[in-house]
This record gives structure tokens, C-alpha cells and sequence, in this order.
């Protein structure tokens, strides 16, 4: 067979992309790729008008153009860049997705102002800034355009005192440390060097989704051309595509592309695909934020669910106790945001929380979060060392009686005491359908009532439903991110 010319841009991370597609490629067929660079037009005009002159696909047109002209024969695309409607006579196949986030690197320098000023050329991005006071511990937060490939933009923000930091994307960041050395070496330590005076805030999917098929390299190539057809298929990762696809659809649907002040992602957990998406309607001008479960869940509504009221709703006693270690320069997960010794997360290394609601309520107190399981479990989304700054431990913070098994090391700073309220018992011992915050409350309402194990049974898909899938099975446990999503498909 006759080579294979693959195209891509110039940039650091196009040739790392194009490693990756190469790499992929020469699984089902070695050595046949020739691999050539071109500049796109939004590489060569870098003006902050740029989408505003040439339109959506400024990263991606001029290489489709060469496809379609038989110049080149594969295209590597960071599948975002590309228009959600595709007027070439072209298909791509998507490799597997890697983490579709967005991150906020804020400089080091930076960290004791009351005003930060973050660079961005999205509009999405810059919708989310007014967003995230909730989130970060600073007064105000104000948006500067900046363009360029991902370390330039480092480099502007460090050599610049306009610039307190900027956004960019999980992904880029994450395949610039596993393969950039490869690539060059010179750029990759420049770029790590650089990347270390930045203190990283990884952002939720649930509250920040992110563009349309993002973390997704894609690769096109002509709908006529079998013999390439027939190798990138063997190569396309179903998964990703199809929720790539789905979610370049529902953009499609507001207008699509980049210009907009939309995001939307589907994440997978447990078997459950949820799409989150968040932005503004073009017409109404009006703003959405929005969640969907994909999955069919099968459930009839009942009048009676558990808890049917979260502020009547008592099975414990919490009574807040000193930590149990020193956290000072440790990395933590903290799953619930009330502390006997609030002040001493301000001198932990790397700061997590098991959801968004413990994320805003620290964040309150003007302390800094680094990240969230964003309600998805213990076993969302690992955060590499290169983002929390250590190769340390990360220590769970949780309450002294917890003797359940986790990958995390236990630090206690509350105590649990069983204490039913009345309005708790009444409502147990009536309702048919349950959704459980904690297996140490599931406990004890199966001793008091054990036929709830054979009852409409829900809980989040972290490590509650990790221990109550023991007692039920996995079929009949419906998982929901929240307390809120079981009563609306639950309650009559």
C-alpha cells in the first residue's frame, strides 16, 4: 500500500496529536504514514478578532481544504476546532477521549490579590469567569483576549503584569506531559518550567461543561477513500464518538461553534451517561444551565420517597473534633465542609472535595479548592501528580467511626452518632422508594426496616453505592447525582 500523508498543523501540541494518531494507526498498519505540517489561518492571524474575520473552523478550513483537494489523505483535528456542520464531502472517526475539563491556572504570584484578570479568547470561557465567584476565593475576576498555541500562552501570562492567569484545556495540558518529551524536549521542559508557577484549579463538569467534543483528537478524511476508511474504523472509539457526536449535535441546535456562549459534555459513570450544558440562548438571549440523564430509567413515581423533606431529614449526630493528623502541606479530599479547624486547610498542598456543594461552602471561608469528584466517586477522573504539584498521599477526610475500605488514607475531624429524629421514622417506615446519602444511613434503616431491601432503592455513584450494591443488585440500585434528581423522577 502507498503511503498514508497525514496532516496536521505546526504547533507543539498538533505534533503531539499527531504522535498519538500515528501511533494508533500504525497498530493496524506499520510504517506507511508520511506526516506533513501546515499553518492554519487562526495560526498565522493571532488578533483577538480573528473568529470575528474568518469565521468558525479557523484552526481546521484551510487543512479540510487540502483533504478535499487530495493534498493530504488524514487530517488530525482537535475535534472541537471543527464546524458541527460538516460541508465537505468528509468523515472522521474520533480516538478515545481524554479528560474533557477545563483548568484555570492562576499565577503563583498572583494567589493574595483581591482582582484576578484571566486570559481567554472564549466567549464561553469568559461567561463562566462571572460564574466562578462561587468557586474562587477572589472579588472579582475579569477577563483579558489572548491567543497563541498553549505554552506561548503561559509565557504571555508570566512575562505579563496585566495577566493574573488563564484558561485552558485539561487535555492539552495532560498530552504535552505524557508525550511531549518525545516531541521536543526543549519546548517540554520550557513549557513544564513554566506550567509549575501556576497554581491549577480543575473546574466541574456538572457546573463548567466544556466545548463540544473536547479532548477528542479527530481524524478526517475523504467519504470515498475505502482503503482509508477501512484502517480508521479499526481505530474509531464507538464511545467517544457517539458522545462527541451527540454533543456537537445539541450545539448544533443553538447555531454551533466555538463563538458561542455554550458548553456541553456527556459524562460517563456506572454505566450512566449524563449531559450537562450550560450557556446562552442566541435568541431569547436568555441564560440556561441544564442536566440530562441519556439512560431510559424505568421508574414509576410514587407519593411517598425517602427522604421526603432533606431539611426534616436526621439520622445523625455530627460533632466536630480535631483532626485526627496534621493536614499542613498534604494533599486532601475533603467529603463534607464543616471543620472544628477551618483555617488549617489554607496550609494544605492540593485541596479536593467529593461534590460542588462542599467545593462552594469552603470556597466562602476564602479558601482556595483545587478540584472535585464533582459527586461521581472515588474512582472519577485520578488527578495526576503534575496538578497537584507532589507525588504525596492524598488523605481522606471523614468521620472517626469510618471503617469502610478506600484507596485513601483517613483523617477523622467529625464523629457520627446514630440519632433518628420522629419525622425521619415516620417517613421510613412509609415510603416506597429511597435514595441514600451515606451506606452508614442505609445501615441502620435496614435494621429497623428490612424489607427496604427489596424496595425502589437510589444513591450517588461514589462509595455509597460501592457498599450497597452488596446488599442489592446493581440492576435494581438506580443512581442519581443528587438528592434533587431522585424527587423529580421519583415523587408523584
Amino acid at each position: 500500500m502507498k503511503k498514508i500523508v497525514l496532516l496536521s498543523r505546526k504547533s507543539f501540541l498538533a505534533k503531539i496529536q499527531t504522535h498519538i494518531a500515528k501511533k494508533e494507526i500504525n497498530k493496524i498498519k506499520k510504517n506507511i504514514i508520511d506526516t506533513h505540517y501546515s499553518s492554519s489561518i487562526g495560526d498565522n492571524d493571532l488578533s483577538a478578532k480573528a473568529w470575528e474575520q474568518h469565521g468558525f473552523g479557523i484552526f481546521t478550513n484551510s487543512l479540510s481544504k487540502k483533504l478535499v483537494l487530495k493534498e493530504a489523505d488524514v487530517v488530525v483535528h482537535s475535534f472541537k476546532d471543527l464546524p458541527v456542520k460538516n460541508l465537505n464531502k468528509t468523515s472522521f472517526v474520533c480516538l478515545q477521549r481524554d479528560d474533557p475539563r477545563d483548568i484555570i491556572l492562576i499565577k503563583k504570584s498572583s494567589l493574595d490579590k483581591k482582582k484576578l484578570v484571566i486570559g481567554t479568547s472564549s466567549p464561553r470561557r469568559k461567561y463562566y469567569l462571572k460564574k466562578l465567584k462561587e468557586f474562587l476565593p477572589f472579588q472579582e475576576l475579569k477577563s483579558i483576549q489572548i491567543r497563541g498555541n498553549v505554552p506561548s500562552r503561559l509565557e504571555k501570562v508570566l512575562n505579563s503584569s496585566k495577566e493574573d492567569g488563564l484558561f485552558i484545556a485539561k487535555a492539552a495540558t495532560d498530552r504535552i506531559f505524557k508525550y511531549g518529551q518525545k516531541i521536543d524536549k526543549k519546548e517540554y521542559n520550557k513549557f513544564r518550567f513554566n506550567f509549575e508557577k501556576f497554581e491549577k484549579v480543575i473546574l466541574p463538569i456538572s457546573e463548567f461543561p466544556s466545548a463540544a467534543a473536547q479532548g477528542c483528537i479527530a481524524l478526517e478524511f475523504r467519504k470515498n477513500d475505502e482503503k482509508i476508511k477501512k484502517i480508521l474504523e479499526k481505530i474509531n472509539h464507538l464511545p467517544t464518538s457517539e458522545d462527541c457526536y451527540m454533543e456537537r449535535k445539541y450545539l448544533y441546535k443553538w447555531g454551533g461553534g466555538c463563538n458561542l456562549d455554550i458548553g456541553v459534555t456527556i459524562e460517563n459513570i456506572l454505566n450512566e451517561r449524563i449531559l450537562f450544558a450550560r450557556g446562552k440562548d442566541t435568541q431569547t438571549k436568555k441564560y440556561f444551565n441544564e442536566k440530562k440523564y441519556l439512560n431510559n430509567k424505568h421508574v414509576k413515581k410514587v407519593k411517598n420517597i425517602f427522604p421526603l423533606n432533606i431539611s426534616n431529614y436526621q439520622m445523625f449526630r455530627r460533632d466536630l473534633i480535631e483532626f485526627s493528623k496534621t493536614i499542613k502541606n498534604k494533599n486532601v479530599l475533603a467529603t463534607r465542609a464543616s471543620f472544628k479547624e477551618f483555617g488549617s486547610l489554607k496550609n494544605v498542598s492540593n485541596l479536593i472535595t467529593s461534590g460542588v456543594t462542599s467545593w462552594k461552602k469552603i470556597n466562602k471561608k476564602g479558601i482556595l479548592v483545587n478540584s472535585s469528584l464533582d459527586g461521581f466517586g472515588e474512582n472519577y477522573r485520578q488527578i495526576e501528580n503534575v496538578y497537584k504539584g507532589n507525588n504525596h498521599t492524598t488523605y481522606k477526610l471523614t468521620y472517626k467511626e469510618n471503617n469502610l475500605k478506600t484507596k485513601f488514607p483517613k483523617i477523622s475531624h467529625y464523629s457520627l452518632t446514630p440519632l433518628i429524629n420522629d419525622t425521619t421514622i415516620d417517613n421510613l417506615f412509609i415510603a416506597e422508594s429511597f435514595y441514600w446519602m451515606s451506606f452508614s444511613a442505609f445501615k441502620i434503616a435496614i435494621q429497623l426496616r428490612p424489607e427496604i431491601i427489596n424496595k425502589r432503592n437510589a444513591c450517588g455513584p461514589g462509595q455509597t453505592y460501592l457498599q450497597i450494591s452488596k446488599f442489592i443488585p446493581k440492576n435494581q440500585l438506580n443512581i442519581y447525582l443528587t438528592y434533587e434528581d431522585f424527587k423529580k423522577f421519583e415523587l408523584k
